[in-house]
């Protein structure tokens, strides 16, 4: 049983993970070859990582096909997590007001996507 949840939240984890270094670089690649600038695309950092945790929901949701909200939640908990530990402790840096409310809109996005990857993807007879 657990390993049906662990198995689902790995699998988003790694889609909203991969989208979100297939956008880095795509992103670092438009700054170094093009004349698009730092201050042009702030918000799409943001846009970009609710879209992926979106999609990992999506995908976590479609594996466990039951409890949509949860599995999202906890797969967008576990992916805020992993950021917080990394901007923390590889970083040094310790994270503001602005950084909560940007993990929990994060969540809230994950568990929307869990939510329609259930019922997206299951097949009722």
């Amino acid at each position: 049983m657990y390993r049906n949840w662990l198995s689902a939240i790995t699998y988003g984890m790694i889609a909203a993970i991969i989208i979100v270094l297939a956008s880095a670089f795509l992103l670092a690649s438009l700054l170094r070859f093009t004349s698009f600038a730092e201050s042009n695309g702030s918000v799409l950092p943001i846009v970009i990582s609710i879209v992926a945790l979106f999609v990992g929901g999506m995908i976590a949701g479609s594996k466990k096909k039951e409890k949509g909200l949860l599995i999202g939640a906890i797969t967008g908990l576990a992916y805020c997590l992993f950021s917080l530990f990394f901007q923390y402790l590889g970083l040094d840096q310790t994270p503001g007001l602005n950084q909560y409310l940007f993990f929990i809109a994060n969540i809230a996005s994950a568990s929307l996507g869990g939510a329609i990857g259930v019922n997206l993807f299951s097949l009722k007879h």
